[in-house]
């Protein structure tokens, strides 16, 4: 199975539309993208959020490949009603494709009241109710990193990642945990048998292509 994801595009389209047409006709099996769609400092005049929101998303399903998307934090809490109309949503559900269950949960906690900031126990008692029925393999798909990573740190070296998804990672032992949202610092890490990995943001010019096979390859790459 491999997996394109495109992560933080926070509202720009113009080189999401370039990136498009670069990987139009690549194969790949699944697009999976990890939140912030739209940046809440950055919305044209005469559009709402959720406008480029959906300009965004059509513009991924014209690769004509199932997607499937969790909010970030600068999204909308309606960004969720839009995934669910346009049958993406893996936001507190699981779903499958082909042989690999997914399951996600958006968001994070930031300083900055950023408008999709759930709680820990929210994020625990979602994914918690979201993979109860699941068997075997699966991909957790969240837009804040695992706490204690190479994925979550900031300027400066402090981790600011979720406990709460550490601890899930920890309990379920998940394939592969992709996320988004800390920037500078994009790559891979192992949190026991599980590999993290965030390629960095689209709008930065990065995307990630995982393979999954007889071992799991991830690659950050640039356009």
């Amino acid at each position: 199975m491999k997996i394109l994801i495109i992560a933080d595009i926070h509202g720009e389209i113009e080189i999401l539309s370039k990136f498009i047409e670069k990987v139009r006709g690549q194969e790949f099996d699944l697009v999976i993208c990890p939140g912030d769609f739209t940046d809440m400092f950055n919305i044209p005049e005469g559009y709402s959020q959720i406008d480029i929101a959906e300009i965004i998303i059509q513009k991924i399903m014209s690769l004509d490949k199932p997607v499937l998307c969790i909010p970030g934090n600068h999204d909308p809490y309606e960004i969720v009603e839009l995934f669910e109309e346009y049958g993406l949503n893996v936001h507190a559900v699981s779903k499958k494709i082909n042989e690999y269950n997914m399951v996600g949960f958006g968001g994070a906690s930031t300083p900055f009241n950023t408008k999709f900031e759930p709680t820990e126990e929210e994020i625990w008692e979602k994914l918690e109710n979201a993979s109860a029925e699941l068997k075997g393999k699966f991909i957790l798909v969240t837009h804040v990193p695992p706490e204690g990573t190479k994925l979550d740190r900031v300027e400066g070296g402090k981790h600011v990642g979720s406990r709460k998804v550490r601890e899930f990672i920890e309990k379920h032992k998940p394939l592969i945990a992709i996320s988004a949202h800390i920037h500078e610092n994009s790559g891979e890490d192992k949190i026991g048998n599980t590999t993290v990995f965030y390629p960095g943001a689209i709008y930065e010019r990065n995307y990630g292509i995982i393979t999954i096979g007889k071992t799991i390859k991830c690659e950050s790459k640039k356009f």
